[in-house]
């Protein structure tokens, strides 16, 4: 019995020494998880301050788009305003080039008719002229001798 139980005793002693490098490797691993949860924390923290800066990025972007676009809209007014401007211009100089283009036509038309009553009298002139001097021809010889 004596042996049996200073077998017992060694088992248990055994048992006790398993037991207990169980423990040591447990208080192992938890001072490794409390090291990783610390790095997590840190790497957590650390993202959250990039995520912090990313988004105030984006905020100034958005607002600095927004004030693109309000100028384009506004450049796109003050170009439609040029735009109807330049064309009513376009017309009013068209419509009064149009006028000054009728007037020298008609001024034109009344110099032509001027010149065209001139030569008829003209070349009825002559007419009558050669016509004269072709019944007095001989007349008109004579005396100039």
């Amino acid at each position: 019995m004596l042996n049996e139980q200073g077998q017992q005793t060694s088992e248990i002693k055994v048992e006790i020494a398993g037991i207990k490098k169980d423990i040591e490797n447990v208080k192992g691993l938890n001072s490794r998880i409390d090291t990783a949860i610390d790095k997590l924390t840190d790497v957590s923290t650390s993202i959250k301050q990039m995520l912090a800066v990313h988004e105030e990025k984006i905020q100034r972007q958005e607002q600095i788009d927004e004030i693109i676009f309000d100028k384009l809209k506004e450049r796109a007014g003050e170009i439609d305003n040029v735009h109807r401007e330049l064309s009513k211009e376009i017309q009013h100089v068209e419509k009064r080039l149009l006028v000054e283009i009728k007037q020298l036509k008609l001024d034109i038309g009344g110099r032509v008719g001027i010149l065209e009553k001139y030569r008829w009298l003209i070349m009825g002139g002559a007419f009558v002229i050669g016509w004269f001097i072709a019944l007095n021809g001989s007349e008109i010889l004579s005396m100039m001798k």
